[in-house]
């Protein structure tokens, strides 16, 4: 029988793109990390790396034993899924993974209820960058992410992942308070051409504001290229820019803004939280999905699927 823990070396270096990579975050040498994977070769009798000077491509027969040993560890973390739920009250360590720009008003309310109903459990929030989250609950750094998508742009699927929607909301523009167009009801992005921008070009988010102005028929003419919806506030307040913005990104009293719906593109940030397939029915999970979800208003029109979907499928 294969051995699990080279397995899930081989997988360490799929998800990091080179050997000395997957070895540093392991804390191993790169060495011991390259005699572990010949002695897999030798297991299995094919090669399993294409080595380069600089870097790895994993062979199809390798491919195959990535895909193979992210079912086992699903299948692997269920049975300790449902074994957790027999021994009563959930306890031990609950890390979650959230992005400090857009996560943490979500989660706070929900994340107190949770404590409250399970105090054993050890809740902590983890920052991550923007694209890092998926890969860290895949890999067993975090046990979930709180995630965003947008319709307008794709981002790659990651095995071994679940996706539970829990809602959306819609993208307004934001605009100073005392702006000539503050108060007057939908807009055409268009309309915004002249003005100067708040951008994110890092992001998912801001790789959507760039898509719809140009659906818009404009170039967005960068005023800031910050990743923090927070401080984009604090630069459309005074005038000195515009900026979409997220319903629920909360406003500041400091930071007085208008919030313009958009008349011509349908623009929504969707909101899920993506776990391993094995610990999706955990009950501390299943509970602050409840949690986030009792928070986020319905919109009046379709939102995307219900329940429970791969992770990189549409919401």
């Amino acid at each position: 029988m294969l051995d699990l823990r080279k397995l899930m070396l081989l997988r360490e270096i799929d998800a990091h793109g080179s050997i000395a990579a997957a070895a540093r975050n392991l804390s191993y040498s790169r060495s011991a990390v390259s005699q572990q994977i010949t002695a897999l070769e030798r297991e299995v009798g094919t090669p399993l790396l294409e080595r380069t000077n600089r870097s790895v491509a994993l062979t199809q027969a390798a491919r195959v034993l990535v895909a193979r040993t992210e079912t086992v560890l699903a299948e692997l973390e269920a049975a300790e899924t449902e074994i957790g739920k027999t021994a009563g009250t959930p306890s031990g360590a609950l890390r979650i993974g959230v992005s400090l720009n857009h996560g943490p008003p979500l989660l706070a309310r929900a994340l107190v209820r949770v404590q409250r109903r399970y105090p054993s459990l050890r809740i902590t929030l983890q920052g991550v960058a923007a694209g890092e989250g998926r890969r860290a609950v895949r890999l067993g750094r975090l046990d979930l992410v709180l995630a965003f998508r947008y319709d307008q742009v794709p981002e790659p699927r990651l095995p071994g992942l679940l996706e539970i929607p829990l809602g959306s909301d819609p993208i307004r523009v934001a605009v100073a308070a005392d702006h000539p167009l503050a108060g007057t009801g939908p807009r055409h992005l268009a309309e915004f051409a002249g003005e100067r921008w708040v951008l994110q070009p890092a992001s998912a988010f801001g790789q959507l504001t760039l898509h719809a102005c140009h659906v818009a028929g404009f170039e967005a003419d960068a005023a800031a290229e910050i990743d923090d919806l927070q401080a984009a506030l604090g630069l459309v307040a005074p005038g000195w820019a515009v900026s979409l913005l997220p319903d629920l990104v909360p406003s500041r009293p400091e930071f007085p803004v208008a919030r313009l719906p958009l008349a011509d593109q349908q623009l929504h940030r969707h909101i899920a939280i993506v776990v391993r397939r094995g610990v999706s029915t955990a009950p501390a999970i299943e509970a602050l999905v409840d949690e986030v979800r009792a928070q986020i208003p319905e919109q009046p029109g379709p939102v995307g699927a219900s329940g429970v979907a791969v992770a990189g499928d549409r919401i």
